[in-house]
């Protein structure tokens, strides 16, 4: 465009007047002073609008923002003039010959819904001279910066240059204000995620300090996150817990691999509650460790379910032993009956003979008797009480040989009642077990149990019991009978399923004796025995896991 006289003329009379060099830094650092990240966009846009209005009387400026993750694609700011209707939201359209300049991707073009022209779109209603600048950062278009002269003022050779550095800081201005609200509303989205999750989450840093406990660590232990957050991780676990837990931790501090650990955390009620967690370390930008991440899931429920079906399968075979109580029960009450009748009928002669009383040798062996099954029948009832009784799931040291025979006296009448044998091969100084001493007894009458019935009346069953070098104590029961097929010995462990009739098994038997070893953290094996039985072998650690 030619500078002739008269439009320079024309220019001074519309007020057109370019700032000067002083001025124009002066807005510039303005400009840098009052933006900040915090800035809501509208804020931030009229800022701009103000100091170029400012620096640049009569013209009309209008700032035309992008969002394209937005339907309604263009917000419209203004300054020194009016905009035309229906711009909100409207589709925006640059000279081709700017995108050009910008080096605006193709992709994000078409992404954006941007139009293409060879003419500027004013945004202005009667100004049709004027020119745009693509306000583009980090290669995104983040909107367009509209500026507008009065009929016949046109000096955009001349104010392009100076406009454009600053719609270069306000480019970047929009660039940085928009990643910090996306990172803002990340940030709050994943804090509710975590508050809000329907899992427990805590979050300890590499002095073991908790740095995260999620709303639903509060509803379960009770702790508020302010009691909590910045204490040592290790204060709240009760300390026979304190060995596996920590390890896991370490593990994951220290870079390693850190298995999934259950165990329990102290509510501020006195109550322990048992939890389930997988560990894992979160690195920094460096690749550095910097905290832990654990990831838990309340077991309570699901150990009182656990208990629950135990209990039910205690009852179900004591079902099944219901004759045998009867059989144990009938010959030592014959004993006392015949017994007693007998020395009664004897005293009642006596003394209407009015003879003296002798007691004869024979007569204080009877009496013997009849104290002896007297014994028996309390002995017996009381252990029956014993395990039918629910059990508490509560570790100690066990005496392993000391529930083997406890659970042995529950299942006599089993070889009293058919030609079933019973070897007993307990080996000597094992160690103690932590361990619940119900449920390693109801361990122990389930494989009896299933030993001879899988031998149909005739056989031997034996029992061993063995100290390994690894620390471990073994539990071995084997019989005589056919044995277990491969097909059979893949699902022996699976729920519901059974090789007995019907009425006489629901196949959960097995299922719930895998569930008990493996909570004591012990492992259990199937094999053949000698002679082609069956052999489940049982392994649990002497020290705490």
């Amino acid at each position: 465009m030619q500078s002739d006289p008269v439009m320079i003329e024309d220019r001074a009379r519309a007020g057109l007047c370019t700032p000067s060099t002083e001025a124009l830094l002066e807005g510039v650092l303005t400009l840098g002073r009052e933006v900040h990240l915090e800035m809501p966009e509208p804020a931030l846009v009229r800022l701009f609008l103000g100091t170029l209005h400012s620096l640049f009387p009569a013209r009309v400026f209008a700032i035309r923002v992008l969002d394209p993750e937005l339907a309604e694609g263009v917000r419209c700011y203004v300054a020194g003039g009016v905009l035309r209707p229906g711009l909100d939201g409207a589709q925006l359209t640059l000279k081709a010959s700017s995108v050009h300049k910008t080096r605006l991707e193709r992709a994000w073009v078409e992404r954006a819904r941007i139009r293409l022209d060879v003419h500027w779109d004013s945004p202005f209603p009667g100004i049709t001279e004027g020119f745009a600048v693509p306000l583009v950062a980090s290669g995104e278009c983040h909107g367009v910066l509209d500026v507008g002269y009065p009929p016949g003022a046109a000096c955009a050779e001349l104010d392009e240059p100076v406009i454009l550095p600053i719609a270069n800081q306000l480019s970047v201005a929009l660039r940085n204000q928009r990643l910090h609200h996306s990172t803002s509303v990340l940030r709050d989205y994943q804090t509710k995620l975590i508050e809000h999750a329907n899992a427990l989450i805590l979050g300890v840093d590499k002095s073991w300090r908790i740095t995260v406990w999620n709303q639903a660590l509060c509803d379960l232990t009770g702790y508020t996150q302010e009691a909590v957050l910045g204490h040592d991780v290790r204060d709240i676990l009760p300390g026979d817990e304190l060995p596996a837990l920590t390890r896991q931790l370490r593990a994951a501090l220290a870079g390693g691999r850190a298995d999934s650990v259950e165990g329990s955390l102290m509510a501020n009620y006195g109550r322990r509650v048992r939890t389930v967690w997988n560990v894992a370390a979160i690195r920094g930008h460096r690749g550095a460790i910097e905290a832990v991440v654990a990831v838990g899931h309340d077991q309570t429920k699901l150990r009182e379910l656990q208990g629950q079906i135990i209990h039910a399968e205690k009852l179900a075979t004591l079902g099944q032993i219901a004759a045998g109580v009867i059989h144990e029960l009938n010959n030592p009450l014959t004993s006392i009956s015949v017994y007693a009748e007998y020395l009664r009928g004897k005293l009642a002669d006596c003394l209407s003979h009015e003879s003296s009383l002798t007691v004869m040798a024979e007569d204080v062996e009877k009496l013997r008797r009849i104290g002896a099954s007297a014994q028996r029948i309390t002995k017996f009832t009381r252990d029956l009480m014993h395990y039918a009784r629910p059990a508490r799931d509560e570790i100690e040291a066990v005496q392993v040989n000391h529930v083997v025979l406890q659970a042995l006296s529950l299942c006599e009448h089993l070889f009293e009642q058919s030609a079933v044998r019973l070897v007993q091969r307990l080996g000597g100084d094992l160690p103690p077990v932590p361990a619940v001493p119900s449920q390693i007894e109801q361990i122990i009458v389930n494989l009896i149990t299933n030993a001879v019935h899988a031998m149909e009346g005739a056989g031997t069953v034996t029992v061993r019991t063995h100290r390994l070098e690894t620390g471990h104590v073994t539990i071995a029961v084997s019989d005589t009978g056919p044995g277990i097929s491969p097909e059979t010995r893949e699902r022996i462990f699976e729920p519901f399923f059974t090789t007995k009739a019907d009425g006489h098994g629901i196949g959960l038997g097995l299922s719930i004796v895998r569930s008990i070893v493996e909570d004591h953290h012990g492992s259990i094996q199937v094999g053949d025995a000698e002679g082609g039985g069956a052999l489940f072998v049982i392994s649990l650690p002497a020290t705490a896991v």
